[in-house]
């Protein structure tokens, strides 16, 4: 008895990849060059073909997609599809000029993309970095990618460096973090926290992005610290940019930073010369600064006030450390000290010192 002959089915994907090539212009197919051997399927979801400069792909999910030109050789660099998974999109244009093609990771967790410019080359960026990238509005507004996304030394967090579009050299960063996410520092801040020594210095990860401060000037990055207590890199165009860390750090915060009393930091946090404490000097109006020891802790001293402890030689003298911020006495304000008291008389604009009775 004759059978009847049945016509194949053909399988997911079969011809796309030659359709796709077929389609494209004579300027896009000199881009991405000759065919170099056959197709690969490598199963129902996944099929390959290299090419002299690109390497086309489809998934039932994404269509044919195509990654060339230098975004190409990178991703064969960084292992092609085994570690950054398929590309998702075909090559596009970045808001700043560049190119980029975005990547899935083969179990579908982790989203990537290749960046290129002429200016940085070509470099990954992952995760929680890349969303916040684009957030930051790419490469027109942030800069170019000038590193591959990295593990920061101590493995807890990740990082990429840009350079941004004003800029011939790395001056802007991203780091990540699981409990801070990722927060973007630059410029002189980002030069301050270098110098600090990065995340493993005592101002440890930037939990904020740089923000512009009230007096609509100046720029700050808060920092974890140590963990217990905040730290900060303030700069405005006076002052430059300043660090501030632990308690001293935490009393700024609480009188309101830069847009409080004190104003901007004019200098690091330093050790004072008996190597008792820990100060840093301020802006604030006759002047200001915030002096820390462990036995007394952190307070503000400025204006009148302040200058007169000065005058005296500051902790050194027989004041000793201040043991309160500045607060309202009968005939004024006055500040506590280890050994005595300074006051400024509302009615005369006197300041004096007295030891304690």
């Amino acid at each position: 008895m004759p059978t009847t002959s049945e016509t194949a089915e053909p399988a997911p994907g079969d011809g796309a990849i030659q359709q796709r090539y077929e389609a494209m212009s004579e300027q896009e197919r000199a881009e991405v060059g000759e065919p170099l051997g056959g197709e690969v399927v490598v199963d129902e979801g996944l099929r390959w073909q290299e090419f002299t400069h690109a390497r086309f792909y489809w998934t039932p999910d994404t269509g044919v997609t195509v990654v060339r030109g230098m975004i190409y050789q990178r991703f064969l660099d960084l292992g092609g599809h085994d570690e950054l998974g398929v590309p998702i999109t075909d090559e596009l244009a970045s808001s700043g000029g560049g190119r980029y093609s975005d990547f899935l990771s083969p179990d579908g967790a982790v989203h990537s993309a290749i960046y290129f410019s002429t200016r940085t080359g070509a470099h990954l960026v992952v995760g929680p970095i890349l969303e916040h990238f684009r957030a930051l509005g790419e490469d027109a507004h942030f800069g170019y990618p000038a590193t591959d996304t990295r593990l920061t030394p101590d493995a807890f967090g990740a990082y990429n460096h840009f350079v941004t579009p004003s800029s011939s050299r790395q001056d802007a960063s991203i780091y990540w973090t699981q409990p801070n996410g990722a927060n973007a520092v630059q410029g002189a801040i980002r030069a301050k926290w270098a110098e600090s020594g990065w995340e493993a210095g005592p101002l440890g990860y930037p939990v904020t992005d740089e923000l512009t401060a009230p007096d609509g000037v100046g720029r700050y990055n808060q920092f974890n610290g140590d963990g217990a207590f905040p730290a900060g890199i303030v700069w405005s165009p006076e002052t430059g940019a300043h660090s501030l860390q632990g308690t001293i750090a935490q009393r700024y915060i609480e009188l309101s930073g830069p847009g409080g009393v004190l104003g901007y930091p004019t200098t690091d946090e330093l050790g004072t010369p008996d190597g008792r404490g820990r100060y840093n000097h301020f802006t604030g109006t006759g002047g200001a600064s915030i002096y820390w020891t462990p036995q007394t802790g952190a307070h503000e001293v400025y204006g009148g006030i302040r200058a007169r402890w000065a005058q005296l030689g500051w902790e050194r003298s027989y004041l000793g450390y201040p043991v309160s911020g500045e607060h309202d006495v009968e005939r004024g304000r006055a500040s506590d000290f280890e050994h005595g008291v300074i006051e400024w008389h509302r009615d005369t604009g006197e300041v004096v010192d007295r030891p304690n009775r």
